[in-house]
């Protein structure tokens, strides 16, 4: 799919692919993500060398130019589409901020691909309603086109409007017509595929999945040199969760994780869903001391990544928490408090992410902050660490106290509970 540091005019639009969830929650097939490599085909140690020598052109051209020339501008949008397919996107938001009023300035392809990575890196960090109005911008001045119709059918279906995303899906596939090359169509499919199971009708959503994926493998040069065949494999072997084919989702989910692996690395955000997915799936399987390393994994990765999601986190520790409190698992107390110790890095770390962005203090987000703040103290309680778990809930509760949009009585009064044990018991 072309990329947005490979437009090559204003009206050469690229497109994104279908596949990680982008909102981090994972209903049935998975939601619609950026991909800005032109065919799939990449490798993650090349794309981090292609960077270092992206870096090293720009900036002997700021040196030599100066930061609005075009040769400048120019080696910046292709370094902003290398950082955007590896989820860099503090990066890519400082860099475009640096050049965005330069390329406003100079018109043209400049400025279209420069407010189309913007519309990217918005959608990457799941600011979708601000991605969209770039994207309806971008449409005012180049028109209609497959790819742009695509990017905004992804967008709606992210933001829950399944009927505005069927619509531009359609749109996208009118304007591709009968010669598009098949990875393009094979977009266009996966994402009806998942309007189609967020509808409600997983049973009509499986062919048009499973069509995608084969246009996917039939534009790529192998199988495992394609994120976004691995894409594809994610939302097929969602929807045969959703439909509780557990076999085959997990033979899916996993071809996802090995080819992401090799991809786009052990770190990107794609790899860390579908790990957090196949984790879920196992839960599901009764194979609990086979997904909890996964789910963990899958944690640790989602704390580290620039596009911090604090939704996704607080569901990554209470499955690692219901897994030991709801499954079938059978551990002794001593077992118990020694797997959950395992968890106090990633706890630690989600809260200095917390604090970093602030959003403790932010309304949005405060609900979902308070219950990873009483989750985590759970998970400490399990572990025997209970000074930690005491410090962690009176966080929570001042925060519960606050909510008024939602009953938080229940929340609050098991908080108070499990204050009340721990200063009996130290």
């Amino acid at each position: 799919q072309g990329g947005a540091g490979g437009a090559g005019g204003a009206g050469n639009t690229g497109s994104m692919a279908t596949g990680a969830d982008a909102a981090g929650e994972d209903h049935g097939a998975s939601s619609p993500d950026v991909s800005d490599d032109e065919g799939g085909d990449s490798d993650a140690e090349e794309e981090l060398v292609k960077e270092q020598q992206l870096r090293r052109k720009l900036e002997v051209s700021r040196e030599v130019n100066g930061p609005d020339h075009v040769k400048t501008l120019e080696r910046t949008l292709k370094l902003v589409s290398s950082l955007i397919g590896q989820y860099k996107l503090n990066d890519t938001e400082a860099l475009l901020d640096g050049i965005l009023p330069a390329c406003k300035a100079r018109g043209g392809s400049f400025y279209v691909r420069a407010i189309q990575s913007r519309a990217f890196c918005l959608f990457k960090q799941y600011k979708f309603e601000k991605a969209l109005e770039v994207f309806h911008e971008q449409a005012g001045l180049v028109g209609p086109s497959a790819a742009l119709f695509e990017n905004m059918a992804h967008t709606y279906n992210s933001l829950g409007n399944y009927d505005q995303a069927g619509q531009y899906f359609l749109k996208a596939m009118a304007c591709l017509g009968q010669e598009g090359c098949a990875g393009k169509k094979g977009g266009i499919l996966l994402g009806l595929g998942i309007v189609r199971e967020r509808q409600g009708d997983p049973n009509a959503a499986l062919p048009i999945l499973q069509q995608a994926l084969a246009h996917y493998k039939q534009a790529s040069t192998t199988e495992e040199s394609s994120s976004l065949i691995a894409k594809a494999h994610m939302s097929v072997g969602q929807c045969h969760e959703v439909l509780n084919n557990l076999q085959d989702a997990a033979t899916h989910i996993r071809h996802a994780v090995s080819i992401f692996e090799k991809t786009v690395g052990h770190s990107s955000p794609l790899t860390a869903n579908a790990l957090g997915v196949l984790g879920r799936i196992l839960i599901a399987q009764d194979k609990p001391e086979e997904a909890e390393p996964l789910i963990l994994e899958s944690l640790n990765l989602e704390v580290a990544k620039d596009a911090f999601h604090a939704d996704t986190v607080w569901r990554l520790l209470n499955t690692l928490k219901e897994l030991w409190t709801e499954g079938t698992a059978q551990l002794r107390i001593q077992e118990l408090n020694e797997k959950c110790k395992r968890y106090e890095p990633a706890i630690q770390k989600t809260s200095a992410r917390i604090i970093e962005l602030g959003l403790d203090k932010t309304a949005k987000e405060m609900g979902t902050v308070a219950v990873i703040y009483k989750t985590a103290a759970e998970l400490f309680m399990l572990a025997g660490m209970y000074h930690q778990a005491q410090i962690y809930l009176q966080r929570a509760l001042p925060l519960l106290e606050k909510i008024e949009d939602f009953d938080c009585s229940t929340l609050i009064q098991s908080c108070e509970s499990s204050l009340d044990f721990i200063v009996n018991l130290l």
